[in-house]
């Protein structure tokens, strides 16, 4: 499955950038999200649980990497998360570009999903990815006008 999309940011690459790279910001907007610590560099740890249909808090173990790091432009987000009811394995692209006093991030992830999450079916998948994205993108601009907010008093 592919999801892409833009989101533009009211900060400089270089905040929104740090927002992104800090484990404690991207538990608080990644949906189902209960857990997440940074291990190493570019390297992340934690736990989530979705609901997808009939299919209720499915719990996952998630591990992130990120790789083709250029600060504060660009990364590769490789993401494994598994648990007993399957399992979600992707690749996504993420780009800052400054734009209009601002940022615009542009993502595409690949995701590919197995096990009994998956039989659930590829439509109803899609729409729960997609309504997952729109509320963590949603969370992390608030959150990220939260935080410049703070900083600009």
């Amino acid at each position: 499955m592919i999801i892409a999309g833009a989101q533009v940011f009211q900060a400089g690459p270089d905040a929104v950038w740090n927002f992104l790279m800090d484990a404690d910001v991207l538990a608080r907007v990644m949906p189902g999200t209960r857990e997440l610590r940074q291990t190493g560099d570019g390297q992340y740890q934690g736990k989530m649980a979705v609901t997808i249909g009939p299919i209720t808090a499915a719990e996952f173990v998630l591990a992130i990497r990120l790789t083709d790091i250029e600060a504060p432009r660009r990364y590769v987000m490789n993401v494994d998360a598994s648990g007993k009811l399957g399992f979600t394995r992707g690749l996504a692209r993420v780009t800052l570009e400054p734009e209009a006093g601002g940022t615009r991030m542009d993502y595409r992830a690949d995701l590919q999903m197995g096990g009994k999450i998956a039989s659930v079916g590829q439509r109803l998948l899609d729409l729960v990815s997609r309504t997952m994205l729109k509320s963590g993108m949603e969370a992390l601009v608030a959150e990220v006008d939260r935080r410049v907010a703070g900083e600009n008093r």
